[in-house]
């Protein structure tokens, strides 16, 4: 795939609306302008920069998209390993690169306030910048080949980076009478919940932000230094349920300013993609961020006349990869037998009827909370001390394999799923507890994304399938024969079973999408 034949676009953006945006062509050290059709039409790959900037443009005045597309931001990212450049991406364009491939700074600067309309448009000063936006493609090649990333990235970012941008260029359908009665609701809703937290947590009156969260977790005696606030928040029992607690009124908020930031005379949306958009290789939405919405609203996304949505999730994801990595037999079975966290809160914990805490001490063990503060958690859920400390000897054979990964790390200052996605270390020295939970998290989350990746585009070439929109682990999707939701679930489990090689038989079921 990486001698695929390609071609470096540039496009100057009508930011009026009025579609006069140009395109050319940086062919043989010169500018050729070209229209839409040629951008489309080219049969190699179209290599550019801020692709979803013009996204929208080209579909609309051509009905579809390049067939390969490589950002060339997306690519960087997605090849570097390293998590600060995903973390700046925000606060630099394409320009910041361009010095170190041969650039003059004054062009760099006047390329950059042409692209944003700053200044009229000059040829020579483009092609200059051309030029090495071009050495810039090839060292991003040179490298993604040397450090084992080029065949994920053509094999299954390029082309799940077109079928979902192509997804979400058709656009959302939003039902504009569910959307005015979701948005007062979920108004409602923050505030209740805002009120209740204050009120329990002995909180201001605000959704907390990070000095606020710090500054109470470090006075009920929480560690900050050696772990996020996001793990203490998810994976490790508070008293009174601060954690959860803080989670659902976060998600309260993000969910009142998503749904506001959607006009109440809209009928449809296109929203931004990232498809690299975490370390871990997890597609995200924004602008809007409709996976960050909770399933009581999500009755605000509908079907097109004639058409049905339908939900596909994957069952016990993160168990099934951590047992397939690892062989572990017991993780094995418990994955077999059904409902993972179920099982093991009652038959292991002794935790009757509280499949959550079983869940969150499961996944605070798998990703390497220390045996101590695990089995203190434990205890503090009323799990006798006896039990807690057999339960978590059972998976002997996926505490080698978390050893394993973790002196693989120490040793190579990196550590990689199938088919690369690497996460490389900026310090060094001995590990720290949260470096040995994100080597942990980059395997078995990598591995995740790399499955849904893979079955996405399975997914894209059934016949009655119109993706509408990816949800981490699951999709919602269009059809019109009854028979298709099965077909779904069929894909789901049949590419989690091939890329872990049979060692689990992936599990995936029709799900509700939204709260009746």
């Amino acid at each position: 795939m990486t001698d695929l034949s390609w071609r470096l676009l540039l496009f100057m953006k009508d930011f009026t609306g009025r579609g006069a945006d140009c395109f050319y062509w940086f062919h043989d050290e010169r500018l050729i302008e070209i229209d839409v059709q040629e951008v489309v039409k080219f049969s190699g790959a179209v290599v550019c920069h801020d692709f979803w900037m013009i996204r929208d443009a080209l579909f609309d005045k051509t009905g579809t998209l390049p067939e390969r597309i490589i950002d060339l931001d997306e690519f960087r990212i997605s090849i570097s390993g390293k998590p600060g450049d995903r973390i700046a991406r925000e606060k630099y364009d394409v320009t910041t690169a361009l010095e170190q491939h041969g650039a003059d700074p004054k062009i760099c600067a006047a390329y950059r306030q042409m692209f944003n309309k700053g200044v009229s448009f000059e040829p020579e000063v483009v092609a200059k910048a051309a030029a090495a936006l071009e050495k810039m493609y090839l060292s991003l090649l040179e490298h993604a080949i040397s450090v084992g990333e080029a065949e994920r990235f053509f094999t299954i970012e390029v082309p799940v980076y077109r079928l979902l941008q192509s997804a979400m260029t058709a656009g959302i359908v939003i039902d504009s009478r569910q959307l005015s009665e979701m948005r007062s609701e979920s108004e409602h809703d923050y505030f209740m919940c805002l009120k209740d937290y204050s009120a329990k947590h002995d909180m201001p009156l605000e959704t907390p932000n990070r000095s606020a969260l710090e500054e109470k977790l470090r006075s009920e005696a929480f560690e900050l230094d050696d772990v996020s606030i996001e793990y203490l928040l998810e994976y490790v029992p508070h008293d009174r349920d601060f954690g959860s607690d803080t989670l659902a009124l976060q998600e309260a908020d993000a969910a009142r300013r998503v749904l506001s930031s959607l006009t109440l005379s809209t009928t449809g949306t296109r929203p931004v993609l990232d498809v690299f958009g975490s370390r871990t290789s997890r597609i995200h939405l924004r602008n809007p961020n409709l996976q960050n919405i909770p399933k009581k609203y999500r009755k605000i996304i509908a079907a097109h006349e004639a058409a049905e949505l339908g939900y596909v999730d994957f069952d016990q994801y993160e168990v099934g990869i951590m047992a397939a990595l690892s062989e572990d037999s017991e993780l094995m079975k418990l994955y077999a037998a059904g409902d993972m966290y179920g099982l093991f809160a009652t038959e292991h914990l002794g935790l009757l009827g509280n499949r959550k805490a079983a869940k969150q001490l499961f996944l605070s063990y798998a990703y390497g909370m220390s045996r101590k503060a695990l089995i203190d958690a434990a205890v503090s859920l009323s799990v006798e001390r006896h039990r807690a400390k057999a339960a978590f000897s059972l998976f002997e054979r996926y505490e080698s394999w978390k050893k394993s990964i973790w002196a693989d790390f120490q040793a190579n200052d990196c550590v990689a799923t199938l088919l690369g996605n690497h996460y490389r270390r900026e310090r060094r020295g001995p590990l720290t507890g949260k470096e040995q939970r994100s080597a942990i998290s980059q395997v078995v989350q990598g591995t995740a994304s790399l499955i849904f990746k893979k079955a996405l585009l399975d997914v894209g070439h059934l016949d009655d399938v119109i993706i509408v929109l990816p949800m981490h682990d699951a999709l919602l999707f269009e059809y019109r024969s009854a028979d298709t939701p099965n077909k779904v679930v069929a894909v789901f489990e049949n590419a989690m079973t091939t890329i872990l090689d049979g060692r689990v038989k992936g599990k995936a079921s029709v799900g509700a999408f939204a709260s009746e």
